[in-house]
C-alpha cells in the first residue's frame, strides 16, 4: 500500500437483488420493497438500502487492503448522499491517503478515502476508512 494507490469495482443490482438484500438484513423500508410506494417518492422508484452500498464498499476495501498482508478494519465513516437505483452501474472506489507505521496498535495504519458513484457520475456514498495491516494476525 502506498499513498495514491487506487482500486475500484463496478456493481449493478437488479430490482430483485435490491429487494433480496433488504430482506436478508431486515430492512423493511418500503423504498427497498414496494415499487408503487417508491414511485411516489422523490426517488421515483425503488432504491438500494444504504447498508447494501456500504457493505460492498467495505468488502472492496477489506479485500484490496489485505492482498499482501493480513489486516483488520479499525474505522469506517460513510455519508449517504444519493440513491443507488436498480440496474445502475455503480462504481465503488478507494484511494489510499496515508500510510504510517504504528507502535500501538502494532502494524501499519492505512487511511483511505472512498466513494460510490452512479453511472452518471453522481455521488451515492462518500467514505473514509482506517485499516491496520500486520505481519500476522
Amino acid at each position: 500500500m502506498h499513498v495514491g494507490h487506487r482500486f475500484e469495482r463496478h456493481v449493478r443490482w437488479s430490482r430483485e437483488e435490491i429487494v433480496r438484500y433488504a430482506d436478508l438484513v431486515g430492512d423493511s423500508n418500503p423504498l427497498h420493497h414496494d415499487a408503487a410506494y417508491a414511485s411516489g417518492t422523490r426517488f421515483g422508484g425503488l432504491i438500494a438500502s444504504g447498508a447494501q452500498t456500504v457493505a460492498y464498499l467495505m468488502a472492496l476495501c477489506a479485500s484490496q487492503t489485505t492482498t499482501a498482508n493480513p489486516g483488520v478494519g479499525l474505522e469506517f465513516n460513510f455519508r449517504l448522499v444519493g440513491p443507488a437505483k436498480p440496474d445502475d452501474d455503480i462504481r465503488l472506489c478507494w484511494e489510499v491517503t496515508s500510510v504510517a507505521e504504528s507502535e500501538r496498535p502494532k502494524g501499519t495504519i492505512v487511511e483511505l478515502r472512498g466513494e460510490a458513484l452512479g453511472s452518471d457520475g453522481r455521488p451515492v456514498v462518500t467514505a473514509t476508512a482506517r485499516t491496520l495491516l500486520v505481519a500476522r494476525l
